[in-house]
């Protein structure tokens, strides 16, 4: 007979990382640091799912969210949930390679939001677990393939690297290198956290970046606490910091999480070379693959220029109240008609935040617009 367990990561992180350490396929998004970093982005707890039977188990850590703190959902009379992975990535991790645990905790989680007044769940599928795209078809979710994301392979030569970039890519680093520019790993002291959250604030007030991708200064603060997090650093001639990157290291894998860099000092380059410098340290580091990632089209046209290697990148979502969720979905129509055409889920948090508090400081999750 199986095992069910649900628990607050922040009420038990010693069961959950005994049970981490032997999982055989672990990403940054799942490790301890970065998740009590999320809980201060979503403001909600980080609650964690375990199925485990004969000496296998498969674990999957989940954010639960409160609806009813929506400010045009403040009129419900009964208290609902929705769940989500935690930002960027999320997915199921095991201690087996064999399907039928991973499952057995997927149905036992749908029973958990069936009492729970869960409405909906929303899964991020890492692109490297690439097995679960079919789990959750098999088990009802809606799977939608979002995109082909960009990655560099870095078992290639350097040389091989730089000239699998675009043209005008390897033009901009060569401008970049003659304007002076060096690249470094920095220390994650207070004034570098705060002079990359200032640059980044800046440039996503000119992006008009909308509010479900802001992180709170505590997660931002969190995040480069991790030992996972390392933090890359563009100078200029001068010795200022013109561009700035965040790195989360994996097993095998670098990702690219977030950037930004300095209007004033765009004719320089710097971004490209931040990412160029980012690919050939993630090289030298011993790490297999750089994932860039994803994002609109100008970003996704911005990356495209590093690499032409592509992996599928999916979305799983599941309506646990189908009652509830047509509901909660008239709701906001009512507040926002001139939205309804939009392709969002949930669609009841599409232009959520509207009206809320922001008592703190927000910076936004991705990464800088195309140079």
């Amino acid at each position: 007979m199986g095992q069910f367990k649900v628990w607050y990561l922040q009420d038990d992180i010693r069961q959950y990382e005994f049970y981490l350490e032997k999982c055989l396929k672990k990403t940054p998004y799942h490790f301890t640091e970065y998740l009590l970093a999320e809980e201060e982005a979503e403001e909600e707890p980080g609650l964690i799912f375990l199925y485990e039977e004969n000496g296998e188990f498969a674990l999957m850590p989940n954010v639960i969210r409160k609806v009813n703190r929506l400010p045009y959902m403040k009129e419900l009379t009964k208290n609902f949930w929705d769940m989500i992975t935690p930002y960027e990535y999320g997915g199921i991790i095991s201690n087996s390679s064999d399907f039928a645990v991973k499952r057995k905790l997927i149905e036992h989680m749908d029973h958990y939001c069936n009492s729970r007044h869960i409405v909906v769940q929303f899964v991020r599928v890492n692109p490297y677990l690439s097995e679960f795209p079919d789990i959750y078809r098999q088990n009802g979710y809606q799977l939608i393939h979002s995109c082909r994301q960009v990655y560099v392979d870095l078992r290639q030569t350097e040389e091989q690297i730089v000239k699998g970039y675009r043209s005008n890519v390897r033009r901009n680093i060569k401008r970049a290198e003659r304007e002076g520019l060096r690249f470094e790993i920095g220390d994650k002291n207070s004034e570098n956290i705060e002079i990359f959250q200032n640059m980044y604030e800046k440039a996503m007030e000119l992006l008009e970046a909308r509010r479900f991708l802001y992180f709170n200064e505590r997660y931002f603060q969190k995040l480069l606490a991790c030992n996972c997090s390392r933090l890359g650093l563009v100078l200029d001639g001068t010795g200022k910091v013109v561009a700035a990157g965040i790195m989360l290291l994996g097993q095998e894998i670098v990702y690219y999480h977030l950037g930004c860099f300095d209007r004033q000092s765009a004719m320089q380059r710097p971004m490209n070379y931040l990412i160029h410098s980012m690919i050939l340290w993630s090289k030298k580091e011993g790490y297999g693959i750089c994932h860039l990632g994803g994002g609109s089209r100008n970003l996704m046209q911005f990356k495209g220029g590093y690499s032409n290697t592509r992996i599928d990148y999916y979305t799983a979502s599941k309506i646990c109240d189908g009652d509830t969720y047509t509901e909660l979905c008239r709701i906001w129509r009512e507040q926002f008609p001139e939205f309804e055409d939009k392709e969002y889920f949930p669609m009841y948090r599409y232009n959520e935040d509207v009206g809320m508090e922001k008592d703190n400081p927000f910076v936004c999750g991705g990464v800088a617009e195309e140079q």
